[in-house]
């Protein structure tokens, strides 16, 4: 299994996917952790105002990096991230926990 962990810091789980600065790609197979990789986000866009209004906005660069992913745990999701992982076929899922370690422990149960 893959997983994508969106991280700022790769310590803690960013709070807003599409603003991370990176993800851990981590391969978990019968409970063993095969790889680790992180990409950088290539749709960050620290440079928006919080209120701005985006119009068209996709996420098409993050879609595109996450391909062949099993997995994308996340906290927090939006309306636009969520149609376009929803059109790619990538499955996700919101978390509580705040640490990169805590996910990785918990999917290799």
């Amino acid at each position: 299994m893959k997983i994508a962990i969106p991280t700022n810091d790769r310590i803690t789980l960013a709070e807003r996917t599409g603003r991370a600065k990176e993800f851990v790609i981590v391969e978990i197979i019968d409970g063993q952790m095969i790889s680790t990789q992180f990409i950088t986000n290539l749709h960050e866009h620290h440079d928006h105002d919080e209120n701005e209004e985006h119009g068209e906005h996709t996420h098409n660069e993050l879609v595109e990096s996450l391909q062949g992913i099993d997995l994308l745990v996340l906290k927090n999701i939006g309306k636009h991230l969520k149609d376009d992982l929803d059109k790619a076929s990538i499955k996700y899922g919101k978390t509580n926990f705040s640490t990169v370690s805590e996910i990785q422990d918990f999917y290799k149960k």
